[in-house]
């Protein structure tokens, strides 16, 4: 095996690492958004700069003949989605792919069974049984799911937010900060509303915790509400108690000791990331992706 190309592309940015087949890492490099789910022709973009990023840091550049492509991505689990996005990235000596997920968790634990929470702008958890194969649950989405994440939290504290503007809840700090973000008034509310989506409402839940961090009670609600939610999630994986259990995302230290308290679930220190979870998969340490 030569170079392993390892990717993850995630809906607000891609990450990338080259390494030699011992492991050693070559290059590095970080790129735009790349969620195939959501917007494959972008994806494919931004993967493409990176790809040419981290190639082009050897010297001689390797060919992609030579290089493993290992890439862990959002929406794979829709065929015609994966089917696109995969047969757009071409000529590599062999391409791997996994759901970034899976990925994350796989990275974790070194490729053993275990359970892991992904929270960030959404929520996700998935758990790898020892005969290899693996669940998913949530991961919904912003509309249907991700309950507990960021633009989770994010909507609530706005509908929470348009209440009090409404005079049809009490005021409280975080209200008063929402609503602020959001423009202050009708017409630029309004504005906000028609353009937002999972990301906006994820950059708002800075003004949550520290709300919260100030001892205002809609703040703290609103992250114990999170906290059952995920709390929710880590049941419905059933994860032994002999398994090691993980919490990652940008929301690990915020929700992640609700979540213990709430459960008794103690969480272990992941052992590496996605992209190195995605090149276990690829030097066949990890089992590939194979959802039970």
């Amino acid at each position: 095996m030569g170079f392993i190309l390892s990717i993850d592309a995630g809906g607000s940015a891609c990450r990338g690492r080259l390494t030699d087949p011992e492991g050693k890492v070559l290059a590095k490099a970080s790129g735009g958004p790349a969620n195939p789910s959501s917007d494959l022709s972008g994806a494919l973009a931004s993967l493409e700069a990176l790809i040419e990023e981290l190639a082009g840091a050897l010297d001689p550049q390797p060919r992609r003949a030579e290089m493993v492509l290992a890439i862990a991505a959002a929406g794979l689990v829709d065929a015609s989605r994966r089917d696109a996005f995969l047969g757009a990235l071409s000529g590599f000596a062999r391409l791997v792919a996994m759901t970034d997920g899976y990925a994350a968790l796989v990275g974790a634990s070194g490729g053993r069974p275990a359970t892991l929470l992904a929270l960030g702008t959404g929520a996700v958890g998935h758990r790898l049984f020892a005969d290899g194969t693996s669940i998913q649950r949530d991961g919904w989405g912003f509309l249907g799911g991700d309950r507990g994440s960021g633009a989770w939290l994010g909507r609530r504290a706005i509908e929470l937010a348009l209440r009090s503007f409404d005079g049809a809840a009490p005021p409280s700090l975080v209200s008063e900060r929402i609503i602020a973000r959001l423009g202050g008034e009708e017409a630029p509310i309004l504005a906000w509303l028609l353009a937002a989506g999972a990301r906006d409402c994820a950059s708002l839940v800075p003004e949550i915790v520290e709300a919260a961090g100030e001892g205002d009670e809609a703040a703290l609600a609103l992250l114990d509400a999170a906290g059952e939610e995920v709390a929710a999630l880590l049941r419905a994986l059933g994860p032994e108690s002999r398994e090691p259990v993980y919490c990652v995302g940008g929301l690990a230290g915020v929700l992640g000791p609700l979540v213990e308290a709430k459960t008794g679930q103690l969480f272990a220190a992941p052992q590496g990331d996605a992209l190195h979870g995605a090149r276990l998969v690829a030097l066949g340490i990890a089992p590939q992706e194979l959802r039970g």
